[in-house]
C-alpha cells in the first residue's frame, strides 16, 4: 500500500468513526431537546443516556453507535424491552451523510465544519417530523457553524456577508409568512422555519436562492402527499423539505460549474 493509500484509508476510517459519533449524538438531541432535558450542563439536567424504558444508566458498551444495537439485538441489556430501529438508522444515515461531504469537499476544515453541522440539521430534521418544531438552540448552531464556514472560505468579507445574508433571508421568510398567513387565514410558515430560511441564507451563496426554493416547494408537496396518504391530517411539517433542499443546494456548491472550486460567498456575494 503506497502512502497516499495509506493516508486515504487512514481519511475513510476517520470519517466513518465521526459519522457514527455525529449519529449518536444526533440521537441524544432527537431524545432530550424534546423533552427539554439538557445536553451540556449536568446541573440543567443533562444525565448519562439511560434506557427509555428501565431508566437504567448505559453503559460504553451499550452506546457503540450501530454496533451495541445489532449485538444486542435491538434490546436493552437489562430489561431487555426493545430499543426503537429509528436509533441505528439515524446513526447509518449520519455516516452516509458525513461520507458524501467526504467524497464532494474532502479531508479539510470546510468539509470537517460541514460534517460538525450534520448531527444538528438531522436531529432538525427528525423533530419536526415528530413534533413538528424546529429548535431554536439548533438552528442557532448551525447558523454559527455557517458563519465560520464562511470565514474558512472568505475571510472576514465572506463571514460578513453570510451574516447580512441569513439576516435578509430571515427577515423575507417571516414577511412572506405573514403574507400567506393573511392569505390562507392559517399558519403557512412557524418561527422555527423562518429561522431555518436565515440558516440557508448564511450557507447559501445567493445564486443558489432559486434553486433551494424550487426543491423546497417540490419536496414540501411531496411530504404533504406523503403525510395526506398515510392519514396523518392535513397539516405536515414543513422543515424537513427546507431542510433537505438545503442539503442538496450546499451539495450543489461543490459541483463544477464553471468555477474554481464551486459555489461560494467568497465568488458570488454580488
Amino acid at each position: 500500500m503506497t502512502g497516499v493509500d495509506a493516508r486515504t484509508a487512514l481519511e475513510i476510517l476517520f470519517v466513518l468513526m465521526f459519522g457514527l459519533c455525529c449519529g449518536s449524538f444526533a440521537t441524544a438531541l432527537i431524545w432530550r431537546i424534546p423533552r427539554g432535558v439538557s445536553w451540556i450542563f449536568a446541573n440543567k439536567g443533562a444525565a448519562r443516556s439511560a434506557c427509555p424504558h428501565c431508566q437504567t444508566p448505559l453503559t460504553l458498551w451499550d452506546l457503540i453507535p450501530v454496533f451495541s444495537w445489532v449485538f444486542l439485538r435491538g434490546r436493552c441489556r437489562h430489561c431487555h424491552k426493545p430499543i426503537g430501529w429509528i436509533y441505528p438508522t439515524i446513526e447509518l444515515s449520519t455516516v452516509l451523510l458525513c461520507c458524501g461531504v467526504y467524497a464532494l469537499w474532502g479531508y479539510n476544515a470546510p468539509g470537517g465544519i460541514v460534517m460538525l453541522t450534520i448531527p444538528f440539521l438531522v436531529a432538525l430534521f427528525v423533530i419536526d417530523l415528530r413534533h413538528f418544531i424546529l429548535p431554536a438552540q439548533l438552528n442557532a448552531l448551525a447558523a454559527l457553524l455557517g458563519v465560520v464556514y464562511q470565514f474558512i472560505l472568505g475571510g472576514v468579507h465572506g463571514a460578513g456577508f453570510a451574516i447580512l445574508s441569513g439576516l435578509v433571508w430571515g427577515v423575507c421568510a417571516f414577511a412572506l409568512g405573514f403574507l400567506m398567513k393573511k392569505i390562507l387565514k392559517k399558519e403557512a410558515l412557524g418561527l422555527g422555519d423562518v429561522k431555518f430560511f436565515a440558516v440557508v441564507g448564511v450557507w447559501l451563496p445567493v445564486a443558489l436562492a432559486p434553486a433551494f426554493l424550487m426543491w423546497s416547494g417540490v419536496l414540501g408537496v411531496g411530504l404533504a402527499l406523503i403525510w395526506k396518504i398515510t392519514g396523518r391530517g392535513a397539516v405536515f411539517p414543513f422543515g424537513p423539505a427546507l431542510i433537505a433542499a438545503f442539503a442538496l443546494c450546499l451539495a450543489l456548491t461543490r459541483v463544477d460549474l464553471g468555477l474554481d472550486h464551486g459555489l461560494s460567498f467568497a465568488r458570488l456575494s454580488y
